[in-house]
């Protein structure tokens, strides 16, 4: 492992609770501010950092040997694509039960 190895992992690892907060609306401080919007655009650019320096400094044919990158990318990619469902789903209460 070198150092931009690190610094790929870190992006994506960094990017997963940005994306989980702006999907939750949460107030958290990224690059662009406080906002949910701000928060997601922030992971979406640090996603496509992480994947443009893999690119660069390896093969793309290098990522499909690479198994930790995979699933990292994997885990991130289905939150982009189903974290707004799952957050509208079990965010919703019912309104029968006591809290």
């Amino acid at each position: 492992m070198n150092l931009i190895d690190f610094i790929i992992g870190a992006l994506i690892a960094n990017a997963i609770p940005h994306l989980i907060f702006g999907l939750t609306k949460t107030h958290f401080l990224g690059m662009f501010g406080y906002t949910s919007k701000g928060n997601i655009s922030y992971a979406v650019l640090q996603f496509i950092i992480a994947i443009s320096i893999f690119c660069y400094n390896y093969e793309y044919s290098k990522f499909l040997e690479n198994g930790y990158l995979i699933g990292a990318v994997t885990v991130l990619v289905l939150y982009f694509i189903f974290g707004n469902i799952l957050v509208k789903f079990y965010g919703k209460r019912d309104k029968t039960t006591n809290n």
